[in-house]
């Protein structure tokens, strides 16, 4: 009986020490993991540093050629850089190559630059624009090389907008068609061992059978096959992590969700996703993590606002109140602990100087931790009120665009009246002077420069002084009134705006297109540098907001 007992003895102490210290491993693994991410999100701005110099370079060399089909090629290897890192950025060198590609007539790069402009509208929140763009272009006209790009472009739209409507009725109808188009691009990807192959094969056997093991068999090839600065990486790295929450395993699910957001930070990747979840993941898990999470919900609202993602924004939006709530509640908890030991130390203080002692430390303890407190509470501050402003702006931009509408259905319901009236009095001869009428062009043309000039003035407050800084001291642009712009400062804004094409311009300012061009360049003689003046309007007010 004894020999029994000892064998047990022997047995079973040894796997309960192994027990303990697996936990205690598990902390230190908790640890050194959220230690490594911190030590990577320090050096935000050295990973941001090499990819600007990077896009600097690539512009120099597409400033310096003067081959339009080399242009083209570089326009979209710019466009790919900005991808995910900035959405106005993408956008213009979107655009630009487009613009490109139709005065070369060159089929291929025109239907690259709209599946590269639906990609980036996508991204951005603008899920119908980037499906009809997509579904507008005929499948046979497509070159095979960009089929699988097509394809893939629209499972992001319907994986996007799915994120979106994720408590609505119409998230299994993005889901369906998300898996759809993802099983078409399967069938394009030529390299059948490559990362995007294993990654893409992991998405589509996810939406099928998400908990099976053949999920997470694809999606650690993907994580295997390819750099950790690629968005590959990050993405298998984040779906990993998908998986084992899935299955209930979040001490794994957490350690995927680090790797994930350290891939991000060194791509670096504005729009992301990790980093977000991993903030809400420690805020759930232990109050213990409030400064960490603090730091990382700013971070991920830092790259949101960069990056103009309005999804993450909200998503956001939605934690945040939370963490200032908790932040404040523990600011309580910690003046209450405080308050009480001081109560505690003055009872059983056995002097006056003993007293004395006790109370400084304290009081230093109760200063740091207010002055902690203040801190995050300010930043939290700052970034509520940052999102009050987008709401707000949003809203003011709603009301004018309900008021432009209200206005000209009221004015086509008139015209429409006028008509009727006049055909059925046969008085088609006054008719036809009404319409062929200056003097109702005029006033439709007032009235648009007028509501376009508040409303660009509201949007872009600073636009006309830093236009001024463009042009000869001696040159400069005097406003005719208060929110009221010249007619050369129209145009530009119109192009600041985007809108590049003179055809387009003259039809929405209702000149000719000779018109906007004499303008134009009469603006461009009064140029500092001729050199780079078109490219500096496109930088005007660029803020994020």
């Amino acid at each position: 009986m004894k020999k029994i007992v000892w064998l047990l003895m022997m047995v079973v102490m040894p796997m309960l020490a192994n027990a303990a210290f697996s936990r205690n491993a598990d902390l230190d693994d908790e640890d050194e993991l959220l230690h490594r991410l911190d030590q990577y999100i320090a050096r935000r701005d050295e990973f941001s540093s090499k990819k600007e110099k990077k896009l600097v370079r690539m512009k120099k060399k597409q400033n310096l050629t003067s081959d339009k089909r080399e242009r083209l090629s570089l326009y979209n290897q710019i466009y790919r850089e900005y991808y995910t890192y900035r959405y106005d950025s993408a956008m213009v060198y979107a655009n630009r190559g487009l613009q490109l590609a139709e005065q070369l007539h060159d089929d291929y790069f025109i239907n690259l630059n709209k599946i590269n402009r639906a990609a980036v509208l996508s991204t951005g929140g603008f899920y119908s624009q980037a499906e009809d763009l997509l579904l507008s272009l005929k499948s046979e006209d497509i070159s095979p090389k960009l089929m699988q790009y097509y394809y893939y472009t629209l499972t992001w739209v319907y994986n996007y907008w799915g994120a979106f409507c994720e408590r609505s009725e119409f998230k299994e109808e993005m889901q369906d068609k998300k898996r759809l188009y993802l099983a078409k691009t399967l069938e394009y990807v030529g390299n059948k061992h490559s990362a995007l192959y294993y990654y893409l094969s992991g998405e589509l056997e996810y939406l099928l059978h998400r908990t099976d093991k053949k999920v997470l068999g694809w999606y650690q090839k993907a994580l295997a096959a390819s750099p950790i600065d690629s968005r590959v990486h990050a993405s298998a790295a984040y779906c990993i992590a998908r998986y084992y929450q899935d299955n209930g395993q979040m001490d794994i699910y957490e350690k995927y969700l680090v790797k994930a957001a350290i891939s991000d930070q060194i791509c670096p990747l504005k729009e992301n996703l990790a980093l977000q979840e991993l903030s809400t993941y420690l805020y759930n898990k232990d109050a213990k993590y409030a400064k960490r999470v603090s730091k990382y919900i700013y971070c991920s609202m830092e790259d949101a606002q960069f990056y103009n993602n309005r999804l993450r924004m909200v998503e956001i939006s939605r934690i945040l109140p939370l963490i200032t709530e908790t932040n404040h509640q523990q600011g309580i908890r910690q003046n209450r602990i405080i308050t009480a030991s001081l109560v505690v130390v003055s009872i059983v203080s056995l002097g006056f100087l003993a007293m004395m002692f006790f109370v400084f430390r304290i009081n230093k303890r109760l200063a740091k931790s207010r002055r902690e407190v203040k801190s995050q509470n300010t930043l939290l501050d700052e970034l509520n009120q940052k999102l009050l402003n987008t709401n707000k702006r949003r809203e003011t931009y709603m009301r004018l665009f309900m008021d432009i509408s209200a206005v000209y259905i009221k004015k086509l319901d008139d015209f429409r009246k006028l008509v009727s009236r006049k055909i059925k009095a046969k008085q088609t001869a006054d008719l036809l002077t009404a319409i062929n009428s200056y003097k109702l062009s005029e006033e439709e043309a007032s009235s648009f420069y007028n509501r376009f000039d508040k409303a660009f003035m509201d949007l872009y407050p600073n636009f006309v002084d830093e236009f001024n800084q463009l042009l000869l001291p001696e040159k400069q642009i005097v406003l005719p009134a208060p929110n009221s712009l010249t007619k050369e400062l129209r145009i530009y804004a119109l192009m600041r705006l985007g809108i590049t094409d003179g055809q387009e311009l003259a039809t929405l300012l209702f000149y000719s297109t000779q018109t906007i061009y004499n303008y134009k360049t009469a603006i461009r003689k009064r140029a500092k540098d001729l050199t780079t003046f078109d490219a500096a309007i496109n930088q005007l007010c660029n803020v994020i907001g």
